[in-house]
């Protein structure tokens, strides 16, 4: 967990009177996890299904036009990706597809110099177990953008290139298909463990971390996705903004706080009607904030990553929605506490 959420978690208080039957988080929980995962796993790896396919038609015929194919299909699968990647939890986690997904940030280029050697060394990619012990800096999403967008490969006139892009992105979709029969196979209930003698209601865990993931990710948003490339406290890096080759940066924030809405309100009851009824001024704050994070991202200018504007400029530009993601991580974090859920360690800043 990082300063920040030390600090709020100490002032709200780690842990409040559990005012919510541990039974009724089932209906939110399975709601959330049918229709927000278990669904965006599925378009998820049909959308890379089609990115692969649509790569092995380039590599048959190679053109512009199929290139471009190529990268408006990879478009569509970044975003699919968007609608999931706030739960670091359950089949993904499983080796280590979460962080293959999307190697980032990559900040010393460790992508495109391991697909770089590949490229020279095709035949290694044919060896039956090579993806038991790939690095996943050359699976996933990360390595599928630097084949189609990046200037030092080009597919259309390398054949070695096509055919990276052809095994990198097969793998993938195998990886995303995986994870997404797994997701339909399972329940979120059994991913969760209590210690040896401790009884526990898993609904209630389960949806606890859920909860935990979503404030996590709000972390992640703000600070690695828009405060840090642009240099909101520091010194900028406009190439540490994800999906920037492709020129999907914003989108991509944009769909994560889509998402965010859609996790509040899914599930008959949801979380906002269950907050509603026992703590309904912290719920409808949190609600407002969400609705707000989403206002002010596609206010946005469409070039806020690549047009050429100051850092002066962008973190000016950014500045009410940094503040709008802030308060509506702090509304969340407040219902958790008040709802009687805890706040633990961040797994995602590693401190």
């Amino acid at each position: 967990m990082n300063l920040s959420m030390k600090k709020l978690a100490l002032t709200l208080g780690a842990y409040l009177p559990f005012f919510v039957s541990a039974a009724e988080w089932q209906q939110p929980l399975n709601s959330i996890t049918d229709k927000v995962i278990v669904q965006g796993y599925q378009a998820y790896a049909a959308s890379a299904d089609k990115l692969h396919t649509d790569a092995v038609a380039l590599c048959d015929a190679p053109s512009p036009a199929a290139l471009s194919q190529v990268q408006q299909d990879f478009k569509a699968n970044v975003l699919d990706w968007q609608q999931v990647q706030w739960l670091n939890f359950g089949p993904v986690t499983y080796f280590m597809r979460y962080y293959a997904f999307e190697y980032w940030p990559d900040k010393k280029g460790v992508t495109q110099r391991q697909l770089r050697v590949l490229s020279q060394n095709p035949e290694a990619m044919e060896a039956p177990k090579f993806w038991n012990s790939a690095s996943i800096a050359v699976r996933g999403l990360t390595a599928i953008e630097s084949l189609i967008f990046h200037p030092d490969f080009s597919p259309v006139s390398s054949a070695e290139h096509c055919h990276l892009l052809e095994k990198v992105s097969a793998h993938h979709y195998e990886s995303a298909r995986a994870v997404s029969n797994e997701w339909s196979n399972t329940q979120p209930q059994s991913w969760v463990f209590s210690e040896e003698g401790e009884s526990f209601d898993a609904n209630q865990v389960a949806f606890e971390q859920y909860l935990q993931q979503w404030v996590e990710h709000m972390s992640a948003v703000k600070d690695s996705k828009l405060e840090t490339p642009i240099g909101y406290n520091s010194h900028g890096n406009l190439k540490l903004a994800e999906f920037y080759r492709s020129g999907m940066s914003l989108e991509t924030i944009q769909k994560n706080l889509q998402t965010y809405r859609e996790i509040y309100h899914t599930g008959s009851p949801s979380l906002y009607d269950i907050a509603q009824q026992s703590h309904p001024e912290v719920a409808n704050q949190l609600e407002e904030q969400l609705k707000q994070n989403v206002t002010i991202a596609l206010q946005l200018p469409e070039d806020f990553f690549a047009g050429q504007y100051s850092k002066e400029q962008r973190v000016e530009m950014a500045r009410p929605l940094v503040s709008s993601i802030s308060q509506s991580q702090t509304a969340l974090v407040s219902l958790m506490t008040q709802l009687g859920f805890q706040i633990g360690f961040n797994s995602r800043d590693g401190d």
